[in-house]
């Protein structure tokens, strides 16, 4: 595959003029600068494959997108779709809307580490966008997935999990990846980059409603041309957000929020299970995304540390549970330790009856009631000895509060 031209032209992802998320200024005017989005200060990444790299063939244009399901890509609506009323770049909350949508089969996925004329890509087959009436207004809308023509193979990227059960706090710890440029100026676009220790400013209804809506948030900085459609994932590595627009000088992104949309990417994930033949992913269904949920289960250990979980109980690994997130076969979920794994007692070997087939005949009626005596089982609602971590077992990640800082408007 080539590109139709030498120079791949970039969509800009679109930007908010640099003022704070703060109780202390003002709040913003309902307007947003040019059209910004690429990960600077952050350093080249070839291991997170499942950020994949966006082109638009139909415009010629770069965007970035999240791989949650094999056939399945979460990304911004304004890279597949035009827009209206908005000048040079300029996007108001008030007037800006989406027009036409792209031609999903000429939306291009590529898993490599750079956009480029030797990249492997794969097809878009359909473009889902948001439910709901206003749904063509930019601000708080500026999500759409992506169902490709075929499965990307888990040897290729594994999916990654979106954020859809959980809400975000404001000072949250995050990270973000992106195919943008470094500087305003559009350098180094195209190839894929990281950014670690990033924090939320503000979250939905805690922000500037004239700039940013209950379905949005705002991160901290780092978020340039290119970067537009692309995750910033939480210290689990699950995706809490899309990139929407940004500040000049790559300053303060704000983000689609996973979790205000978290229904219709479960409905869609679903759908794009069966498009592809495949089993839906089990965040799709209800299980918990933390990865704590999914932890092995009855590895020995003598210390809290010595498991994944961080949590030894009665010399062996156990994890959270829950109606949805069962126990294995053999344990069973014990609200007496709080919600964990618990091995089931295992049944007392039978009794030796004693006599012979002669006495057991004599014994009649007794016999045949069952006469034989049976240890009686350990009481599996008791509590048992165990080890609990004392950082917890990770069931939600910690919190570093952001420093203020003072911000000019």
């Amino acid at each position: 595959m080539s590109f139709c031209s030498p120079r791949v032209t970039l969509i800009l992802a679109l930007g908010l003029t640099a003022t704070a998320c703060s109780s202390a200024l003002e709040e913003p005017p309902d307007e947003t600068g040019q059209t910004r989005d690429a990960i600077r200060d952050g350093y080249l990444d070839n291991d997170d494959r499942a950020v994949v790299g966006i082109y638009n063939a139909e415009i010629g244009a770069i965007c970035t997108g999240s791989l949650i399901a094999p056939n399945l890509v979460l990304t911004a609506r304004h890279c597949v779709s035009d827009m209206a009323n908005e000048l040079d770049g300029q996007i108001t909350c008030r007037s800006t809307k989406f027009t036409d949508t792209h031609l999903a089969g000429r939306i291009l996925v590529t898993t490599d580490a750079e956009i480029g004329r030797d990249s492997a890509f794969y097809a878009g087959r359909e473009i889902v966008l948001l439910p709901g009436n206003d749904a063509d207004s930019f601000c708080g809308n500026d999500q759409a997935i992506l169902i490709l023509d075929e499965l990307i193979p888990e040897s290729d990227a594994a999916p990654l999990v979106p954020r859809v059960d959980v809400p975000l706090v404001e000072g949250e710890e995050y990270y973000a990846i992106g195919f943008g440029a470094t500087n305003d100026m559009s350098t180094g676009a195209g190839l894929r980059r990281r950014r670690d220790k990033l924090f939320i400013d503000c979250v939905a209804d805690g922000c500037p409603a004239s700039v940013v809506k209950r379905t949005e948030w705002v991160g901290d900085t780092g978020i340039c041309e290119g970067d537009s459609g692309g995750p910033s994932l939480d210290l689990m590595h699950r995706v809490i957000g899309v990139t929407s627009r940004g500040a000049e000088g790559c300053e303060y992104p704000i983000y689609g929020y996973v979790y205000g949309w978290a229904e219709w990417i479960k409905e869609t994930a679903v759908r794009a299970a069966d498009l592809g033949g495949y089993e839906e992913p089990s965040w799709a269904r209800g299980f918990p995304t933390d990865p704590v949920y999914s932890a092995e289960v009855g590895a020995a250990c003598e210390q809290p540390e010595h498991c994944a979980t961080n949590a030894c109980l009665d010399g062996y690994c156990t994890r959270p549970c829950s109606e949805i997130a069962t126990c294995p076969d053999g344990y069973s979920c014990s609200e007496e330790l709080g919600g964990f794994c618990a091995k089931l007692p295992e049944p007392p070997p039978p009794e030796d009856r004693g006599g012979d087939e002669e006495a057991v005949e004599d014994g009649g009626d007794e016999a045949s009631a069952g006469s034989c005596s049976i240890n009686p089982r350990p009481d599996p609602t008791k509590p048992v000895p165990w080890m609990l971590g004392a950082a917890g077992l990770g069931v939600a990640s910690s919190l570093r509060r952001r420093r203020r800082r003072d911000r000019l408007g």
